[in-house]
This record gives C-alpha cells, sequence and structure tokens, in this order.
C-alpha cells in the first residue's frame, strides 16, 4: 500500500485538483527534520536529488536552510512531472485512465467488500453505485486520499508542489522526468484481474495505515533510507512485483539517462522525486553508479 500510496497520490492529486484540504493534526514532539539528499559533481555541474514525500503535515518544517539554500543556488528544477498543478490536462488525463463508461466498478467485489467501500466513501458524500463507472484501481485511490487527509496529511503543502510554486516564482526553469500522460500508463493495473487485487489490497491494507503512514513518514523526516528501502521497496517488491517493476524499476531506467545528460551540461541543477526512487536496490542513485556517476549523501 505504501508504494502505491507514494506514486498514485502524485497522480492523482493532479487529476483531483488537490481538493483534499488538511484536517486538524497533532504534530508530534518536534525533532530535526533532515531528508535525504544527495549531490553529483563534476567539473562544472552541480546536481543536488532530494527524495521527497507527496504529502505533508502543515506543521513540519521540513525545508530546512539546507534544503532552501540548495534549491536556491539552481538554475533548473527537475520534478517527475512539470505540470502537477494543471488542472485542464488532469482532467483529461481522469477521463482517459480513470473511467470506463462501459464499466461496472462493483464487478467482482463481494457483498461486504461493497460495503466497506460504501463506508469508506461516505466522508466524501460518495458512495460504490456513484462511481460505477470509475475503474477500481482509481477508486482504490481515492480511498486511500481519503484516509491520508483523516489523518491530518495534505497533499497540497507536499514536498513536490511547495517546491514548483517557488520554483515558478523565482524564475527557474521547470522540467519533468516524464509526462502526466506517462505516470499514468505506469500507475494503471495490466489487467481487470490486477484492479481487483489492488482494490482489495487498499481495503485490507487502510486497516493498518495509521501506523504505516507515520512510520513512513519518520523515515523520511529523518532520512532513514534503510527504513525507506524496507517500508516501500522490500514491501512492493514482495508483495506486488509487477508494480515493482512498473512503477520503480522502468521508471527510474528512463530517468537514470536524462539525469546523465543533465551533467553533461554546466551549472546547478536541483532535482525532486519521490523518496522511493532514490533508494533501494534498483534505485536511480544505484543505476547511475553502475554507469560510473557516484552520488554522495549530504546533510
Amino acid at each position: 500500500m505504501l508504494s502505491r500510496l507514494k506514486t498514485g497520490l502524485l497522480a492523482v492529486t493532479a487529476l483531483l485538483g488537490c481538493a483534499f484540504a488538511p484536517m486538524t493534526h497533532a504534530e508530534a514532539p518536534a525533532t530535526q527534520v533532515k531528508p535525504a539528499m544527495w549531490v553529483i559533481r563534476d567539473a562544472d555541474s552541480t546536481i543536488y536529488l532530494l527524495g521527497s514525500i507527496h504529502v505533508m503535515t502543515p506543521e513540519t518544517p521540513w525545508l530546512t536552510p539546507a534544503i532552501q539554500n540548495r534549491f536556491d543556488s539552481a538554475q533548473d528544477v527537475w520534478f517527475e512531472i512539470p505540470d502537477l498543478d494543471n488542472k485542464a490536462t488532469a482532467g483529461a488525463i481522469a477521463q482517459k485512465y480513470m473511467f470506463d463508461p462501459q464499466g461496472d466498478m462493483s464487478s467482482g467485489l463481494t457483498t461486504e467488500e461493497l460495503a466497506r467501500v460504501d463506508a469508506l466513501l461516505k466522508p466524501m458524500g460518495l458512495n460504490a453505485a456513484a462511481l460505477k463507472a470509475m475503474r477500481k484501481w482509481a477508486v482504490g485511490l481515492i480511498i486511500t486520499m481519503q484516509e491520508v487527509n483523516q489523518l491530518g496529511y495534505a497533499t497540497d503543502t507536499g514536498v513536490d508542489v511547495t517546491l514548483m510554486k517557488r520554483a515558478r516564482e523565482a524564475g527557474k526553469a521547470v522540467h519533468g522526468f516524464e509526462t502526466m500522460d506517462s505516470q499514468m500508463q505506469a500507475l494503471v493495473p495490466e489487467t481487470e484481474a490486477d484492479e481487483l487485487t489492488a482494490l482489495r489490497a487498499t481495503l485490507t491494507d487502510i486497516e493498518t495505515m495509521p501506523q504505516d503512514l507515520g512510520d513512513l513518514f519518520n523515515a523520511w523526516k529523518q532520512g532513514d533510507t534503510e527504513a525507506l528501502t524496507r517500508l516501500m521497496i522490500d514491501k512492493m517488491q514482495a508483495e506486488d512485483p509487477k508494480s515493482y517493476q512498473r512503477l520503480i524499476v522502468e521508471r527510474n531506467a528512463a530517468w537514470e539517462p536524462q539525469i546523465e545528460q543533465i551533467l553533461a551540461g554546466k551549472g546547478t541543477v536541483f532535482i525532486t522525486v519521490g523518496a522511493g526512487h532514490l533508494v533501494g536496490p534498483d534505485s536511480v542513485i544505484a543505476m547511475l553508479k553502475q554507469h560510473g556517476i557516484q552520488a554522495e549523501r549530504v546533510q
């Protein structure tokens, strides 16, 4: 669930226009926030890579001086997608990937599962019947977003959205490794059976979501790459290897040569992508190392 959450919230946030507002959240006792960051250098280039998390508690002081100073020094900034807040594009993508007018979202679900879906959608004033034309995987992500909101996390204050706004305000050039369309292609399960499995996994995982998301958030705040690997990468590899290949490995492999091209240029560049793409054996960091490019961890 955590890996689907990490990638899915970025796409669905764009598709729904950041419609979920944060609820009151009691922040844990203050601790030093030090997300994992790396730097790559050659004779005339510096590239900073920040592992982000796509949801945030409004009280978390994550934009530290170390992050801010390196971000300010960059002429160009890169994200997974460059137009996360483009509602016009998001609406078209939603119609293309999240809905099936000929389908029936409830098909294959038991009476008990449908009742559970209804209960989880109720806080939004929705139910399974109202979302009949929506694909199962999309319903699962909407349920996840609702639960994330209930726990006090918000998408509109996430690292990606915040830095994208700041980049535009500062007149920096904003780039993306992929498009909203290509990201959604990767997100969508391959078969109807896979969609049913994904929705059922959401209905099961939602029970442990408070603890799971709390563990993930704390690991991110502390820059604990071993914990992030265990919570996202190892779990996804074990539970859903097809999605791991599609969402992590294939996308990382597509981004790595683009970073090589950036390094071949000049100047300072700041890259922000989901933390799950920068940890584990198939990470962007590991792939760069295989091509002779060493990324150094910085504080």
